[in-house]
């Protein structure tokens, strides 16, 4: 069991709380029976971590691992995962996020992207970390079962145009067409406070908006959620 903060393997979990860790060792910890059964299915495990004896799991003393789970659980179980994403081909729809800033919303729009059969999120540099717990936590394990890239936007939009992608970006703009569009199709959005860069927006070829009544705009999760929704009606 480890028991000291000196531990090696202590010091590495608490380090993978941070992106920029996670990313040189393609790794993250995740909490929860709901995380660990995804990411069981999607063979993501590397080490499962508890607080009492199951199985082969790598045991933490109930100190050390209040300072790892950054909320209260009731049965404080956990694991390392591989978050190395394996290379996939351009198919079918694809979501682009453009410096999306709040976890969970970047969260819930990958979990709706798996529900409404959006194969791959592509994500701005710019963008949130999806495998922050906030993020993970709102994508209910959808996070495992959905290749994410992070990719320059300016420059990957041109490539899926190439691959006849149609780009369709949510915007305030007029909106460009009301015929069923074209599939396999790219849908944008952008920030919570400022949208679409220009130099995104620029590159789409459609531009999609919801039409509300009271309020001027609806969060992001909930506006793109409703968008892939309507993009998949209309295949």
């Amino acid at each position: 069991m480890i028991t000291s903060k000196q531990n090696e393997m202590y010091k590495h979990l608490i380090k993978l709380k941070k992106a920029k860790y996670r990313y040189l060792h393609q790794e993250a910890v995740i909490f929860g029976n709901d995380l660990l059964e995804e990411a069981r299915k999607a063979n993501k495990i590397k080490h499962y971590l508890s607080t009492a004896p199951h199985g082969n799991n790598m045991l933490i003393s109930k100190e050390l691992m209040a300072t790892i789970i950054d909320y209260d659980m009731k049965e404080p179980i956990g694991a390392i995962v591989t978050i190395k994403q394996d290379s996939q081909p351009y198919y079918g729809n694809i979501l682009l996020c453009d410096t999306i800033q709040d976890p969970r919303n970047l969260g819930a729009l990958i979990r709706s992207a798996h529900a409404f059969g959006f194969h791959k999120v592509i994500l701005s540099p710019e963008c949130v970390d999806p495998f922050h717990e906030l993020a993970l936590r709102a994508a209910k394990g959808s996070t495992f079962h959905i290749s994410i890239e992070i990719q320059s936007l300016t420059k990957i939009i041109p490539e899926l145009k190439k691959e006849k992608y149609h780009i369709i970006a949510s915007s305030h703009l007029p909106q460009s067409e009301t015929q069923p569009h074209a599939y396999p199709c790219v849908l944008i959005l952008g920030n919570e406070g400022h949208g679409i860069s220009k130099e995104v927006l620029d590159l789409a070829d459609t531009f999609l908006n919801i039409e509300t009544q009271g309020v001027d705009s609806l969060n992001v999760s909930v506006a793109g959620s409703i968008l892939m929704h309507q993009l998949v009606e209309k295949v």
